[in-house]
Protein backbone atom coordinates (compact mmCIF):
# COMPACT_ATOMS: atom_id res chain seq x y z
CA UNK A 1 0.00 0.00 0.00
CA UNK A 2 2.82 2.37 0.82
CA UNK A 3 4.23 2.08 -2.71
CA UNK A 4 0.81 2.91 -4.21
CA UNK A 5 0.61 6.03 -2.07
CA UNK A 6 4.04 7.10 -3.31
CA UNK A 7 2.97 6.56 -6.91
CA UNK A 8 -0.18 8.63 -6.44
CA UNK A 9 1.71 11.42 -4.67
CA UNK A 10 4.33 11.51 -7.40
CA UNK A 11 1.64 11.59 -10.07
CA UNK A 12 -0.19 14.47 -8.38
CA UNK A 13 3.09 16.36 -8.09
CA UNK A 14 3.74 15.95 -11.82
CA UNK A 15 0.23 17.14 -12.66
CA UNK A 16 0.71 20.29 -10.60
CA UNK A 17 4.14 20.85 -12.11
CA UNK A 18 2.93 20.49 -15.69
CA UNK A 19 -0.15 22.65 -15.27
CA UNK A 20 1.76 25.36 -13.43
CA UNK A 21 3.98 25.62 -16.52
CA UNK A 22 1.16 25.09 -18.99
CA UNK A 23 -0.66 28.27 -18.14
CA UNK A 24 2.52 30.29 -17.89
CA UNK A 25 3.39 29.50 -21.51
CA UNK A 26 0.07 29.90 -23.20
CA UNK A 27 -0.21 31.52 -26.60
CA UNK A 28 2.63 31.79 -29.09
CA UNK A 29 1.20 35.20 -29.94
CA UNK A 30 2.28 36.50 -26.52
CA UNK A 31 5.53 34.60 -26.20
CA UNK A 32 8.50 36.85 -25.46
CA UNK A 33 11.13 36.63 -28.20
CA UNK A 34 14.73 37.82 -28.04
CA UNK A 35 15.29 41.29 -29.47
CA UNK A 36 17.67 41.61 -32.41
CA UNK A 37 20.20 44.45 -32.77
CA UNK A 38 21.88 44.91 -36.16
CA UNK A 39 24.79 47.34 -36.10
CA UNK A 40 27.00 49.06 -38.66
CA UNK A 41 29.68 51.71 -38.29
CA UNK A 42 31.70 54.22 -40.27
CA UNK A 43 34.23 56.89 -39.35
CA UNK A 44 31.62 59.08 -37.65
CA UNK A 45 28.90 56.90 -36.12
CA UNK A 46 28.07 53.50 -34.68
CA UNK A 47 24.56 52.82 -36.02
CA UNK A 48 21.97 50.46 -34.52
CA UNK A 49 18.66 49.06 -35.71
CA UNK A 50 16.97 47.10 -32.92
CA UNK A 51 13.89 44.95 -33.44
CA UNK A 52 12.09 44.83 -30.12
CA UNK A 53 8.68 44.60 -28.46
CA UNK A 54 7.85 48.22 -27.53
CA UNK A 55 4.74 47.21 -25.59
CA UNK A 56 6.84 44.88 -23.46
CA UNK A 57 9.34 47.60 -22.57
CA UNK A 58 6.73 50.30 -21.94
CA UNK A 59 4.68 48.04 -19.65
CA UNK A 60 7.80 47.23 -17.55
CA UNK A 61 7.27 43.48 -17.81
CA UNK A 62 10.39 41.67 -16.64
CA UNK A 63 11.41 39.64 -19.70
CA UNK A 64 14.23 38.01 -17.73
CA UNK A 65 11.79 36.11 -15.49
CA UNK A 66 8.72 35.40 -17.65
CA UNK A 67 8.43 33.67 -21.01
CA UNK A 68 4.98 34.94 -21.92
CA UNK A 69 3.33 38.33 -21.37
CA UNK A 70 0.10 36.65 -20.26
CA UNK A 71 1.87 35.22 -17.22
CA UNK A 72 2.90 38.66 -15.96
CA UNK A 73 0.92 40.67 -13.43
CA UNK A 74 1.40 43.61 -15.81
CA UNK A 75 -0.29 41.88 -18.76
CA UNK A 76 -3.27 44.27 -18.69
CA UNK A 77 -0.93 47.24 -19.13
CA UNK A 78 0.78 45.39 -21.98
CA UNK A 79 -2.61 44.79 -23.65
CA UNK A 80 -3.48 48.49 -23.39
CA UNK A 81 -0.32 49.37 -25.29
CA UNK A 82 -1.00 46.53 -27.74
CA UNK A 83 -4.32 47.99 -28.91
CA UNK A 84 -2.81 51.40 -29.65
CA UNK A 85 -2.39 52.53 -33.25
CA UNK A 86 1.04 52.64 -34.89
CA UNK A 87 1.34 56.40 -34.54
CA UNK A 88 0.20 56.48 -30.92
CA UNK A 89 2.63 53.75 -29.88
CA UNK A 90 5.49 55.41 -31.77
CA UNK A 91 4.75 58.71 -30.03
CA UNK A 92 4.62 57.17 -26.55
CA UNK A 93 7.82 55.24 -27.17
CA UNK A 94 9.62 58.36 -28.39
CA UNK A 95 8.35 60.34 -25.38
CA UNK A 96 9.77 57.60 -23.13
CA UNK A 97 13.07 57.41 -25.00
CA UNK A 98 15.03 59.36 -22.42
CA UNK A 99 14.26 56.76 -19.76
CA UNK A 100 14.62 53.80 -22.13
CA UNK A 101 17.97 54.95 -23.51
CA UNK A 102 19.27 55.38 -19.95
CA UNK A 103 18.87 51.60 -19.64
CA UNK A 104 21.03 50.97 -22.72
CA UNK A 105 24.75 51.17 -22.04
CA UNK A 106 27.02 51.45 -25.08
CA UNK A 107 30.65 51.94 -24.14
CA UNK A 108 33.25 53.19 -26.61
CA UNK A 109 36.76 52.42 -25.35
CA UNK A 110 35.16 51.45 -21.99
CA UNK A 111 33.40 54.82 -21.65
CA UNK A 112 29.58 55.10 -21.74
CA UNK A 113 28.33 57.26 -24.59
CA UNK A 114 25.19 59.24 -25.38
CA UNK A 115 22.66 57.51 -27.63
CA UNK A 116 21.00 59.59 -30.35
CA UNK A 117 17.54 58.45 -31.48
CA UNK A 118 16.98 58.62 -35.24
CA UNK A 119 13.50 57.18 -35.70
CA UNK A 120 11.01 54.57 -34.48
CA UNK A 121 8.86 52.38 -36.75
CA UNK A 122 6.02 50.19 -35.46
CA UNK A 123 4.79 47.35 -37.66
CA UNK A 124 1.24 47.59 -38.98
CA UNK A 125 -0.37 44.48 -37.46
CA UNK A 126 -4.03 44.96 -36.64
CA UNK A 127 -4.66 41.49 -35.22
CA UNK A 128 -4.42 41.90 -31.46
CA UNK A 129 -3.48 38.23 -31.00
CA UNK A 130 -0.29 38.62 -33.03
CA UNK A 131 2.60 40.43 -31.36
CA UNK A 132 4.09 43.24 -33.42
CA UNK A 133 7.69 44.35 -33.69
CA UNK A 134 9.01 47.88 -33.31
CA UNK A 135 12.20 48.91 -35.12
CA UNK A 136 14.27 51.50 -33.29
CA UNK A 137 17.10 53.31 -35.09
CA UNK A 138 19.78 55.17 -33.14
CA UNK A 139 23.46 56.08 -33.33
CA UNK A 140 26.49 56.82 -31.17
CA UNK A 141 29.16 59.36 -32.09
CA UNK A 142 32.63 58.00 -32.89
CA UNK A 143 35.98 59.74 -33.26
CA UNK A 144 39.38 58.83 -34.65
CA UNK A 145 40.39 57.24 -31.35
CA UNK A 146 37.41 54.86 -31.18
CA UNK A 147 38.74 51.31 -31.19
CA UNK A 148 36.10 49.05 -29.68
CA UNK A 149 32.66 49.03 -28.07
CA UNK A 150 30.46 46.92 -25.80
CA UNK A 151 26.67 46.70 -25.55
CA UNK A 152 24.46 46.04 -22.55
CA UNK A 153 20.87 46.82 -21.72
CA UNK A 154 18.56 46.49 -18.75
CA UNK A 155 17.98 42.94 -17.54
CA UNK A 156 14.20 43.43 -17.64
CA UNK A 157 14.36 43.96 -21.41
CA UNK A 158 15.28 40.29 -21.85
CA UNK A 159 17.82 38.56 -24.12
CA UNK A 160 19.10 40.25 -27.27
CA UNK A 161 21.05 39.13 -30.32
CA UNK A 162 23.81 41.38 -31.67
CA UNK A 163 24.57 41.05 -35.38
CA UNK A 164 27.26 42.90 -37.29
CA UNK A 165 26.53 44.13 -40.81
CA UNK A 166 29.53 45.32 -42.81
CA UNK A 167 29.96 45.07 -46.58
CA UNK A 168 33.69 45.68 -46.23
CA UNK A 169 34.27 42.46 -44.32
CA UNK A 170 34.22 38.85 -45.34
CA UNK A 171 31.34 36.82 -44.00
CA UNK A 172 33.52 34.89 -41.56
CA UNK A 173 34.79 38.17 -40.11
CA UNK A 174 31.31 39.29 -39.06
CA UNK A 175 30.26 38.62 -35.51
CA UNK A 176 26.97 37.45 -33.99
CA UNK A 177 26.48 37.26 -30.25
CA UNK A 178 23.54 36.05 -28.17
CA UNK A 179 23.30 37.96 -24.87
CA UNK A 180 21.38 36.63 -21.90
CA UNK A 181 19.26 39.16 -20.01
CA UNK A 182 21.41 41.91 -18.50
CA UNK A 183 24.73 40.49 -19.75
CA UNK A 184 27.31 42.77 -21.35
CA UNK A 185 28.62 41.83 -24.77
CA UNK A 186 32.20 40.99 -25.56
CA UNK A 187 34.27 43.78 -27.08
CA UNK A 188 33.63 44.52 -30.75
CA UNK A 189 36.60 46.00 -32.55
CA UNK A 190 36.27 48.73 -35.19
CA UNK A 191 39.79 48.34 -36.53
CA UNK A 192 40.40 44.60 -36.40
CA UNK A 193 38.59 41.57 -37.69
CA UNK A 194 36.00 40.30 -35.22
CA UNK A 195 36.70 36.57 -34.95
CA UNK A 196 34.72 34.78 -32.25
CA UNK A 197 36.82 32.48 -30.17
CA UNK A 198 35.83 28.88 -30.83
CA UNK A 199 35.23 28.04 -27.20
CA UNK A 200 33.18 31.19 -26.59
CA UNK A 201 30.96 30.54 -29.60
CA UNK A 202 30.59 26.89 -28.63
CA UNK A 203 29.57 27.79 -25.07
CA UNK A 204 27.00 30.36 -26.20
CA UNK A 205 25.14 28.00 -28.52
CA UNK A 206 25.44 25.10 -26.07
CA UNK A 207 23.67 27.14 -23.38
CA UNK A 208 21.08 28.25 -25.93
CA UNK A 209 20.38 24.58 -26.78
CA UNK A 210 19.95 23.62 -23.13
CA UNK A 211 17.65 26.57 -22.46
CA UNK A 212 15.52 25.78 -25.47
CA UNK A 213 14.56 22.56 -23.68
CA UNK A 214 14.94 23.57 -20.02
CA UNK A 215 13.07 25.72 -19.12
CA UNK A 216 11.62 27.08 -22.39
CA UNK A 217 10.69 23.89 -24.25
CA UNK A 218 7.76 22.50 -22.30
CA UNK A 219 6.32 20.95 -25.46
CA UNK A 220 9.59 19.12 -26.15
CA UNK A 221 9.80 18.04 -22.48
CA UNK A 222 6.31 16.52 -22.70
CA UNK A 223 7.28 14.71 -25.89
CA UNK A 224 10.31 13.18 -24.12
CA UNK A 225 8.06 12.31 -21.17
CA UNK A 226 5.75 10.56 -23.63
CA UNK A 227 8.67 8.50 -24.95
CA UNK A 228 9.54 7.52 -21.40
CA UNK A 229 5.97 6.40 -20.66
CA UNK A 230 6.01 3.91 -23.53
CA UNK A 231 8.82 1.93 -21.95
CA UNK A 232 10.87 2.34 -18.78
CA UNK A 233 13.71 0.25 -20.21
CA UNK A 234 16.85 2.40 -20.28
CA UNK A 235 18.06 0.59 -23.41
CA UNK A 236 14.83 1.31 -25.29
CA UNK A 237 14.80 4.90 -24.05
CA UNK A 238 18.33 5.52 -25.31
CA UNK A 239 17.42 3.98 -28.68
CA UNK A 240 14.37 6.21 -29.01
CA UNK A 241 16.24 9.35 -27.98
CA UNK A 242 19.03 8.51 -30.44
CA UNK A 243 16.57 8.20 -33.33
CA UNK A 244 14.87 11.42 -32.26
CA UNK A 245 18.27 13.16 -32.14
CA UNK A 246 19.35 11.97 -35.59
CA UNK A 247 16.00 13.02 -37.06
CA UNK A 248 15.87 16.53 -35.63
CA UNK A 249 19.55 17.05 -36.54
CA UNK A 250 18.73 16.30 -40.19
CA UNK A 251 16.02 18.94 -40.49
CA UNK A 252 18.06 21.40 -38.43
CA UNK A 253 20.92 21.09 -40.93
CA UNK A 254 18.60 21.32 -43.94
CA UNK A 255 16.99 24.51 -42.67
CA UNK A 256 20.34 26.00 -41.70
CA UNK A 257 21.62 25.42 -45.23
CA UNK A 258 18.48 27.11 -46.60
CA UNK A 259 17.39 23.85 -48.25
CA UNK A 260 14.07 24.04 -46.40
CA UNK A 261 11.86 26.87 -45.23
CA UNK A 262 9.95 27.06 -41.97
CA UNK A 263 6.43 28.33 -41.39
CA UNK A 264 5.98 28.48 -37.60
CA UNK A 265 2.19 28.74 -38.00
CA UNK A 266 2.25 25.23 -39.46
CA UNK A 267 5.14 23.68 -37.51
CA UNK A 268 4.07 24.65 -33.99
CA UNK A 269 0.50 23.20 -34.18
CA UNK A 270 1.83 19.95 -35.65
CA UNK A 271 4.40 19.67 -32.84
CA UNK A 272 1.45 19.93 -30.43
CA UNK A 273 -0.30 17.12 -32.33
CA UNK A 274 2.83 14.97 -32.03
CA UNK A 275 2.41 15.13 -28.25
CA UNK A 276 -1.24 14.10 -28.61
CA UNK A 277 -0.26 11.14 -30.77
CA UNK A 278 2.54 9.93 -28.48
CA UNK A 279 0.17 9.95 -25.51
CA UNK A 280 -2.51 8.02 -27.40
CA UNK A 281 0.04 5.51 -28.62
CA UNK A 282 1.09 4.85 -25.01
CA UNK A 283 -2.53 4.17 -24.06
CA UNK A 284 -2.92 1.75 -26.97
CA UNK A 285 0.52 0.25 -26.40
CA UNK A 286 -0.47 -3.40 -26.76
CA UNK A 287 -1.83 -2.73 -30.26
CA UNK A 288 1.32 -0.99 -31.46
CA UNK A 289 4.21 -2.91 -33.01
CA UNK A 290 7.54 -1.76 -31.64
CA UNK A 291 9.14 -1.07 -35.02
CA UNK A 292 6.27 1.30 -35.89
CA UNK A 293 7.11 3.23 -32.74
CA UNK A 294 10.58 3.95 -34.08
CA UNK A 295 9.20 5.10 -37.44
CA UNK A 296 6.84 7.47 -35.67
CA UNK A 297 9.70 8.85 -33.52
CA UNK A 298 11.80 9.38 -36.66
CA UNK A 299 8.98 11.35 -38.30
CA UNK A 300 8.29 13.49 -35.25
CA UNK A 301 12.02 14.03 -34.75
CA UNK A 302 12.19 15.57 -38.22
CA UNK A 303 9.25 17.76 -37.24
CA UNK A 304 10.72 18.89 -33.92
CA UNK A 305 13.95 19.74 -35.75
CA UNK A 306 12.01 22.42 -37.60
CA UNK A 307 11.00 23.84 -34.24
CA UNK A 308 14.63 23.89 -33.09
CA UNK A 309 15.61 25.59 -36.36
CA UNK A 310 13.24 28.46 -35.62
CA UNK A 311 15.51 29.42 -32.72
CA UNK A 312 18.73 29.39 -34.75
CA UNK A 313 17.20 31.18 -37.72
CA UNK A 314 16.07 33.97 -35.42
CA UNK A 315 19.61 34.43 -34.11
CA UNK A 316 21.01 34.83 -37.60
CA UNK A 317 24.20 32.77 -37.33
CA UNK A 318 26.83 33.10 -40.03
CA UNK A 319 27.35 30.37 -42.58
CA UNK A 320 31.05 30.07 -41.80
CA UNK A 321 30.22 29.39 -38.13
CA UNK A 322 27.47 26.96 -39.05
CA UNK A 323 29.29 23.73 -38.19
CA UNK A 324 30.37 24.73 -34.68
CA UNK A 325 27.03 26.42 -33.96
CA UNK A 326 25.01 23.36 -34.97
CA UNK A 327 27.20 20.98 -32.97
CA UNK A 328 27.10 23.06 -29.79
CA UNK A 329 23.36 23.82 -30.09
CA UNK A 330 22.58 20.15 -30.68
CA UNK A 331 24.78 19.07 -27.78
CA UNK A 332 22.94 21.49 -25.54
CA UNK A 333 19.62 19.99 -26.62
CA UNK A 334 20.89 16.45 -26.05
CA UNK A 335 22.31 17.20 -22.60
CA UNK A 336 18.91 18.61 -21.62
CA UNK A 337 17.01 15.65 -23.11
CA UNK A 338 19.26 13.04 -21.52
CA UNK A 339 19.03 14.83 -18.18
CA UNK A 340 15.23 14.64 -18.35
CA UNK A 341 15.32 10.95 -19.23
CA UNK A 342 17.78 10.12 -16.45
CA UNK A 343 15.73 12.01 -13.87
CA UNK A 344 12.55 10.20 -14.94
CA UNK A 345 14.37 6.87 -14.93
CA UNK A 346 15.88 7.36 -11.47
CA UNK A 347 12.74 8.79 -9.86
CA UNK A 348 10.09 6.66 -11.50
CA UNK A 349 11.35 3.65 -13.46
CA UNK A 350 13.64 2.24 -10.78
CA UNK A 351 11.09 2.66 -7.99
CA UNK A 352 7.70 2.07 -9.57
CA UNK A 353 7.88 0.64 -13.11
CA UNK A 354 7.90 -3.00 -11.96
CA UNK A 355 4.82 -2.53 -9.81
CA UNK A 356 1.86 -4.41 -11.27
CA UNK A 357 -0.34 -1.30 -10.95
CA UNK A 358 2.20 1.03 -12.56
CA UNK A 359 0.39 1.14 -15.89
CA UNK A 360 -3.04 1.72 -14.33
CA UNK A 361 -2.00 4.32 -11.76
CA UNK A 362 0.69 6.21 -13.65
CA UNK A 363 1.38 5.27 -17.26
CA UNK A 364 -2.16 5.59 -18.66
CA UNK A 365 -3.26 8.65 -16.60
CA UNK A 366 -0.03 10.46 -17.47
CA UNK A 367 -0.46 9.66 -21.16
CA UNK A 368 -4.02 11.00 -21.05
CA UNK A 369 -2.68 14.13 -19.37
CA UNK A 370 0.01 14.90 -21.95
CA UNK A 371 -2.37 14.16 -24.84
CA UNK A 372 -4.89 16.57 -23.33
CA UNK A 373 -2.24 19.27 -22.98
CA UNK A 374 -1.05 18.67 -26.55
CA UNK A 375 -4.62 18.97 -27.81
CA UNK A 376 -5.09 22.20 -25.85
CA UNK A 377 -1.90 23.61 -27.38
CA UNK A 378 -2.98 22.58 -30.87
CA UNK A 379 -6.24 24.51 -30.68
CA UNK A 380 -4.47 27.43 -29.05
CA UNK A 381 -1.78 27.55 -31.74
CA UNK A 382 -4.36 27.65 -34.54
CA UNK A 383 -6.08 30.51 -32.64
CA UNK A 384 -9.21 28.41 -32.06
CA UNK A 385 -9.73 30.24 -28.78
Amino acid sequence: MFSYIKIINLYLFLILLVFSNLFSTSSIAHEIKPSIADFTYDESYLNFKIRLNAELILSNIDASTVLNTDSSSLSEIYDKFRILSQKDLEQIFQNSWSEISSNIDIKINNESKKIILIKTEVEDIKNFEISRDTHVYFKVLLDKNSEQFTFKWRKNYGPIILRENNNNKLEDELLTEYLQSGIESSQFSFKENNFSKTFYSFAKFFVLGVQHIIPKGLDHILFIFGLFLFSSSLKILISQISIFTIAHSITLIFVSLSLMRINPQIVEPIIALSIVYIGLENILKKYIKEYLRYIVILFFGLLHGLGFALVLSDIGYRRTDLFINLISFNLGIEVAQISIVLILYLLIALNFAKNKNYRMFFQIPSSILISSIGLYWFFERINFF
